[in-house]
């Protein structure tokens, strides 16, 4: 009996880690702020200078 509630307490524990990342649309819907003379730049994931 122990180890059937240890198992049960260790499933529920990880239960909502396991589905934190399961839609795969997390990078998608996140509005990107650079720095001022920065713009984003879609291709690369990143700040790049304005300035050049």
């Amino acid at each position: 009996m122990k180890t059937f509630t240890a198992t049960l307490f260790a499933l529920i524990m990880s239960t909502p880690f396991a589905l934190a990342d399961g839609c795969n649309k997390h990078g998608e819907d996140v509005v990107m702020s650079c720095m001022a003379g920065q713009a984003w730049n879609a291709e690369t994931q990143q700040c790049v200078d304005t300035n050049a």
